[in-house]
């Protein structure tokens, strides 16, 4: 009989994580809905190519009279064509297919594809400088042959850095670009699992690293991980491990890591078999002795972005030495209860979140920000405000990969306010998968000082931002087409440090000055 029950668990165990991944197969397969409708629709007058025919004008390599914003572009659709003697195509169409067809136009305009997250792409480095706006810069490659799966740098003082690798661990890369072995005893990392569209996905990642802000005095390294469970919670098994985020901070001496503290770590029951491409993973620390971690929409549906009760879809906040603020949005006094849930709201600063890539604190504004991927347009930059809702999976800007609007709270029949939600301070529709930023304060760049600068991964492009306190004036882009940029920081330099990603070969480089 114990055979059996074995044989029961091991199948039942197969069939959850079966229908994990065909829910995830389905969210990002490969499949475009819009080319067809815009054939269908709009290709006999514009060309199926988007370059234009007798009939119209080309959509793309051209300019739009009406603007090219999605929002123009919902506009022009719906009542542009009307005075021409043409359809009108919200009679035709609905405002879904509308915004999609606005959307796919949107990234043929900016040479995007669906299907392409330029995981395979060659890394061709220019030749020649590159002209912005206010600097000229040349793009060197400071560290090359690193392993496909990186996810973090960080800068140290001698002008090394540390590197997380997502299957290697931790390691170091020196001021002339060298890279040492796996530090000896970080945490156990796993398998990358399966690939979609040529990203891989799987449990037990390495994710970020930073140094404490007084690093030279104290020595303190903090690692946000996803760490692997086979058998003290609920979803692990030895055939098939759960993971959750978690945090813990230490030192490396003589190659190893040592003086090693757990900060915090989530409850066994929220530990699940979802990949780790969800998990988020950031950190970022203020000017009073907080941490801020981000932690993604670890389980299928993404519901639990919305519930206090679980750590999932949030960003949250600690002191430095992994103790609670006693001014924490979610706080409940330990008199009042110590249970699980209780324990998970207390470190909560915001929520509502769906895949937070990017985490820092701005200076200038005294709050922390962060850069969110949205599904299919969406992306966004928030300023994070204690115990605000930021929408996700009940709102948000851009559509599902299926097409249809982000509204998965009508399968649950309960009511949503979508004006107590906190709104982006940008939107970017449609998505270049935004990652990394850094706010620039060196000297090697000063038209640059106090601005924010960008990375993307399917846009491959890094952007300049200009903010007066919360609203955007100025978006440049200073470069296109490079390769997906993972993290971006500052070094003590001045420089700026790009970490590159790709399935050949990861590398880092840097922006060099040369105006």
């Amino acid at each position: 009989m114990i055979w059996l029950k074995r044989i029961g668990l091991f199948l039942i165990g197969t069939a959850i994580i079966g229908a994990g991944f065909f829910w995830y197969l389905l969210q990002y397969a490969d499949v475009d809905f819009y080319p067809p409708l815009f054939t269908e629709h709009c290709g006999d007058c514009h060309g199926d190519d988007m370059l234009g025919t007798d009939r119209a004008i080309a959509l793309i390599e051209n300019r739009l009279e009406g603007g090219d914003s999605v929002a123009a572009m919902i506009h022009s659709i719906n009542h542009k064509h009307v005075a021409d003697g043409r359809p009108q195509f919200e009679d035709e169409l609905t405002q879904e297919q509308i915004k999609g067809l606005a959307m796919y136009v949107g990234e043929r305009r900016l040479g995007q594809k669906f299907e392409d997250f330029r995981a395979y792409s060659p890394i061709v480095i220019p030749d020649e400088p590159i002209h912005s706006t206010i600097h000229d810069f040349s793009i060197e490659v400071f560290a090359n042959s690193l392993d496909p799966l990186t996810y973090s740098i960080e800068p140290l003082p001698d002008g090394s850095f540390l590197l997380t690798e997502r299957l290697r661990g931790l390691s170091l890369i020196s001021s002339t670009g060298v890279q040492s072995e796996p530090i000896d005893g970080t945490p156990k990392t796993g398998k990358s699992g399966i690939a979609v569209r040529g990203i891989p996905a799987g449990l037990g990642w390495l994710l970020d690293v930073a140094v404490h802000p007084d690093y030279e005095q104290n020595g303190w390294i903090y690692l946000h991980y996803t760490d692997l469970c086979t058998d003290n919670c609920e979803h692990g098994s030895r055939l098939f491990p759960a993971s959750m985020n978690r945090l813990e901070r230490g030192r490396i001496k003589d190659g190893r890591w040592v003086d090693v503290e757990t900060l915090w770590q989530a409850e066994p029951q929220f530990y699940t078999r979802m990949i780790d491409t969800t998990a988020g993973g950031r950190i970022a620390f203020d000017d009073a002795g907080h941490v801020y971690f981000s932690v993604g929409w670890k389980e299928p549906l993404a519901l639990s972005s919305q519930d206090l009760n679980s750590p999932n879809g949030k960003i949250h906040r600690i002191n430095d030495d992994g103790s609670i603020p006693a001014n924490n949005p979610f706080l409940i006094h330990p008199a009042v209860g110590n249970d699980e849930s209780t324990l998970t709201r207390q470190s909560i600063w915001t929520y509502g979140h769906r895949t937070p890539q990017g985490l820092e604190w701005n200076p200038r504004r005294g709050k922390v920000w962060n850069t969110e991927m949205g599904p299919r347009g969406g992306d966004e930059i928030n300023e994070l405000l204690p115990g605000r809702n930021y929408g996700w999976p009940y709102h948000s800007l851009g559509l599902e990969y299926t097409g249809h609007s982000v509204a998965r709270y009508k399968l649950q029949d309960i009511e949503f306010d979508t004006s107590k939600v906190e709104q982006t301070l940008v939107d970017f529709t449609p998505s270049p998968a935004l990652s990394s930023f850094a706010f620039y304060q060196g000297d090697k760049f000063p038209g640059w000082r106090g601005n924010l600068l960008l990375g993307t991964l399917k846009g491959s492009s890094l952007y300049r931002l200009v903010f007066d306190g919360k609203e955007m004036i100025e978006r440049e882009v200073l470069f296109r087409d490079l390769a997906r940029i993972r993290d971006v920081e500052i070094g003590y330099d001045g420089l700026v440090y790009l970490l590159l990603e790709n399935a050949e070969e990861s590398m880092i480089v840097r922006l060099v000055p040369t105006d």
